[in-house]
């Protein structure tokens, strides 16, 4: 009877409860729109410091190839592999020939001794298998042949299945180069073209193409090492994964869709010279050119020296702990440099940002002797920044404060920006900031002319610091 008669009661209580509860969820619903509203005019600053996804690929497990090396039956005067015992410290191959097989790279490196090397001649033949490679070797790929006419006179190249890498490195293996070749993969799919693990590998006056969903190139441990070589990748991922790896470039050329390089830098010091990172496809939302990712202890740096980053929304993304050094250099892009508080050092560079040039969030970056430039003036530092600023100049065009600088930045009117301080591959030939043409000396920097460096412009020595303005009465200046 007693829990009969509590029943209305009980009854009534709950359904207050819950009038309580749809209005205290109404309430919120009320004052939305007008938090919305603020929220897109007030400016965050801390939205633009959202580090790029950290990629989520991984290469499966080195497996060794299915297939087992056999040599084909050929006469005895043709075999280009040994018979019976023993490794050849060099071989030469044609891909054209249907008595290789299918795997005529990958059987050839079985009868190679240890630093042997492979030539691969270029005789209209395509390549298509993926080489595993597990001890130190050298391939060089044939250019094309001076006297070749017709379909033939193609340089060497290799080409992945769909859906498998082109180039896969055991772990441990050293010394391995490759020369004068053509990589490519058009259907790679969750594969990258070429896959090293505590390995080291360099690609020395080769091309690399690939299309698909993972990097073009990565690296987890080890070293890569490039020269004259240029990699073009059509992914959502970097065209260059290196994960706690050591890098040493020297004139390469890397173009992509959403981002370039992502480096987490080895012990030590990985290098950038004359490298030019670029957008192929323009700015996609949230792409960025150099992303360098810092560890919680032993992390190295990256320099990148007398290089290109252009055409993307973000150009340099320094993560936490990370350590970037970008000397004489050229950045531009919608945001030139964002640094979560890492180590910063920015010399001699022409930093160009349509938003702004560089965002500091904190730390205690040191800017020395460079030229930003941009719509809204130059830099934008965070309460907690303790920036060590040298003379630099910030050139923009409607004009900014001069008086509203911290020491060690002067404003200047982007008409007194030397003629290729801030200069793009496409805008020579075209009237220069200012109202000057580049004329005859617009070779400046293009995307193969990173050797010229940052003495196109005319300004590789420090930078002057001007004369303060003068001031008339009241503290108003006198024109």
């Amino acid at each position: 009877m007693t829990v009969t008669a509590q029943t209305p009661r009980f009854r009534r209580t709950a359904a207050v409860a819950g009038a309580l509860a749809a209005a205290l969820m109404a309430s919120p619903a009320q004052a939305y729109p007008d938090a919305k509203v603020d929220a897109q005019i007030r400016p965050n600053f801390g939205g633009l410091i959202t580090p790029p996804l950290r990629s989520p690929y991984r290469p499966a497990p080195w497996s060794k190839p299915s297939h087992k090396p056999k040599h084909h039956h050929r006469p005895p005067p043709h075999a280009p592999y040994p018979q019976a015992g023993g490794y050849l410290n060099s071989l030469s191959i044609d891909c054209a020939d249907p008595n290789l097989g299918p795997y005529p790279i990958s059987d050839a490196l079985w009868a190679l001794a240890d630093g042997g090397v492979l030539f691969i001649r270029a005789r209209g033949g395509v390549c298509r298998e993926t080489v595993y490679i597990d001890r130190p070797v050298t391939i060089i790929g044939e250019g094309t042949p001076a006297f070749a006419t017709g379909p033939g006179g193609q340089p060497a190249r290799l080409s992945a299945p769909a859906g498998a890498p082109c180039i896969r490195l055991a772990p441990g293996t050293r010394g391995v180069e490759i020369r004068d070749l053509i990589i490519e993969s058009d259907q790679a799919g969750r594969s990258a073209c070429i896959e090293a693990v505590d390995a080291e590998l360099a690609l020395v006056g080769s091309y690399v193409r690939y299309s698909g969903e993972a990097a073009a190139i990565f690296v987890s441990g080890g070293r890569l090492i490039a020269r004259q070589t240029t990699i073009e990748a059509r992914t959502n991922d970097a065209a260059v994964l290196a994960d706690t790896a050591t890098l040493d470039f020297s004139q390469v050329r890397i173009a992509a869709d959403v981002r370039g390089l992502d480096i987490t830098p080895a012990a030590g010091e990985s290098r950038l010279v004359q490298v030019g990172v670029v957008a192929e496809g323009g700015a996609l939302p949230g792409s960025t050119g150099v992303t360098v990712r810092g560890l919680r202890s032993g992390g190295g740096k990256l320099v990148v020296r007398n290089s290109y980053v252009g055409g993307w929304i973000t150009g340099l993304y320094v993560d936490r702990g990370a350590k970037l050094e970008l000397i004489r250099s050229r950045v531009r892009a919608r945001r030139g440099i964002i640094s979560d508080w890492g180590e910063v050092v920015v010399r001699e560079s022409a930093v160009w940002g349509d938003e702004y040039g560089g965002y500091f969030a904190g730390g205690a970056p040191v800017i020395e002797h460079n030229r930003f430039g941009g719509p809204r003036g130059g830099l934008v530092f965070d309460s907690q920044a303790r920036p060590s600023l040298s003379p630099n100049y910030l050139y923009a065009p409607e004009g900014c404060d001069p008086y509203g600088q911290p020491q060690g930045l002067y404003c200047l009117p982007l008409a007194a920006a030397p003629p290729l301080a801030f200069a793009t591959p496409e805008t020579y030939g075209q009237p220069a900031y200012g109202g000057q043409a580049y004329g005859g000396q617009a070779y400046g920097w293009s995307h193969d002319g990173y050797d010229r460096g940052y003495q196109a412009d005319g300004s590789p020595v420090p930078i002057a610091a001007p004369p303060p303005p003068r001031r008339g009465f009241f503290g108003r200046p006198a024109y």
